[in-house]
């Protein structure tokens, strides 16, 4: 276990010291590629993006003024400098990284946007120098796979996040297992393949660490898109003065200088690497970009917001009420992971969705009261109502959108028509099944939350 540490850090302090950075075309493409706006990248010192993202975990954390964030694998500072505004002064961003080189890169572009709510620490992710519940949010791009121990991991999180504290993370996780020859390559390892769990388990083990509310999505993402930033890919005619000479002015361990030797100065050893396993297979039929969201329970839970708790979740199929009640409904609707409140932002926006907000307005208009909660920003509210999370925990996110008017479940997997909500809401109507179709719905890896978008 200790080689393969060693060998992944001595990979990374190459990809460190080489000349990998936002100002070659192909590593900029592979950050646009997993959710980055051109604004966001345009705004950051050129060094630190280095083609290794595979999300835009940031986007997804709604992280708020005041805020402490930690990222686990900081490498070049990305994350680190976008979340560092959005918490604000008053708030902190914290990166961590076992790799010397890495973190100079990242206290360097912190220096040049004159950053100074940051702060850097050299460390591994099973062993956080950090105080217990001290943490507001967790992010992590593309490095939980590299991890000799992840179950470790998963209980330092738990243990620094605050009581009602979340992680935000992007990751590789497996569809199904690598074939053998894949499995067992260390470059596949290094390249954030050979070492990713199957989805399920990366639930299991977060399950087991105490998280709650537990998500871990596929964002269909084209993995091939690493190949862009690897030596045959970057170092291209138009793009060789930029990215295959090794970066000036940096010291790292010999073992690094060694291993960004490797490739003659050009992009880097994991990038070289992962392009020839890429080759060897098909790899978003086994392997895939995904988008991870976990809370740690509060210790005391607020009542939700309406009286009479969801009840009989498991025969919601049919829970219409047949008797005629003419109060006004309290009607709350669980969204599954949007990029803002309705999901109507971006280029790629469901038709169903400003229809349904529309109809939602209507009857608001008419007195009803009515409560949305989005599963990325609002995670707590699902944390709340048990039935919900145990609704969840049991069919998985499809079931979202859950429509629950009065304590009661009337629609789940769907966005419901006027008629059907002017029937629930009315009164006076049989029991009926409710609808179980799913939809498609445009849920945040759709790159909804992009700088140029505003509409988070």
């Amino acid at each position: 276990m200790s080689s393969i540490i060693e060998t992944v850090r001595d990979k990374y302090a190459a990809v460190a010291l080489s000349g990998l950075s936002n100002n070659n075309t192909a590593v900029k493409s592979v950050a646009a590629a997993f959710g980055y706006s051109i604004e966001e990248l345009a705004s950051l010192p050129s060094e630190a993006n280095m083609g290794l993202s595979c999300g835009n975990p940031v986007a997804m954390a709604a992280l708020k003024l005041g805020e402490v964030v930690v990222d686990l694998g900081c490498g070049g500072g990305l994350d680190v400098l976008l979340a560092s505004r959005l918490v604000g002064p008053t708030g902190k961003a914290i990166g961590i990284d076992m790799t010397t080189e890495m973190l100079e890169r990242s206290r360097a572009g912190a220096a040049k946007v004159s950053a100074t709510n940051v702060e850097f620490y050299q460390a591994q992710i099973d062993q956080l120098p950090l105080p217990d519940a001290s943490v507001d949010c967790i992010l992590s791009n593309c490095v939980i796979n590299l991890a000799a121990d992840k179950p470790a991991v998963f209980r330092e999180m738990l243990r620094v996040l605050k009581p009602g504290g979340r992680i935000s993370i992007s990751d590789i996780a497996l569809k199904q297992p690598l074939p053998p020859d894949v499995a067992s390559s260390l470059q596949a390892y290094v390249g954030c393949i050979a070492g990713a769990m199957m989805i399920s388990e990366y639930e299991r083990l977060l399950n087991e660490a105490g998280f709650e509310a537990v998500v871990v999505a596929d964002t269909g993402a084209d993995l091939n898109v690493y190949a862009q930033a690897s030596s045959s890919g970057c170092c291209s005619p138009e793009s060789a003065a930029s990215c295959c000479a090794p970066a000036s002015g940096t010291t790292g361990a010999s073992s690094a200088t060694a291993a960004a030797a490797e490739t003659g100065g050009s992009g880097s050893t994991v990038h070289d690497g992962l392009e020839q396993v890429l080759r060897q297979f098909d790899v978003n039929a086994y392997a895939a970009s995904v988008r991870v969201h976990a809370t740690r329970v509060a210790h005391s839970v607020p009542l939700p917001h309406y009286e009479t708790a969801v009840s009989g979740i498991q025969n919601c199929s049919s829970m219409i009420s047949p008797t005629k009640v003419t109060a006004m409904k309290t009607i709350l609707i669980y969204d599954r992971p949007m990029c803002c409140s309705s999901g109507i932002c971006g280029p790629s926006v469901d038709p169903v969705l400003p229809r349904f907000a529309a109809d939602l307005d209507t009857l608001k208009n008419a007195g009803h009261s009515v409560e949305r909660y989005n599963l990325s920003q609002q995670p707590q509210a699902f944390i709340e109502n048990k039935e919900i999370h145990a609704l969840i925990s049991s069919k998985g996110t499809e079931v979202l959108p859950v429509v629950v008017v009065d304590g009661r479940v009337v629609s789940r997997g769907i966005y419901p028509s006027m008629e059907m909500l002017q029937m629930w809401t009315a009164g006076g109507v049989a029991a009926a099944a409710a609808p179980v179709a799913t939809l498609s719905l445009p849920i945040a890896d759709q790159g909804c939350c992009s700088g140029s978008t505003g509409c988070c």
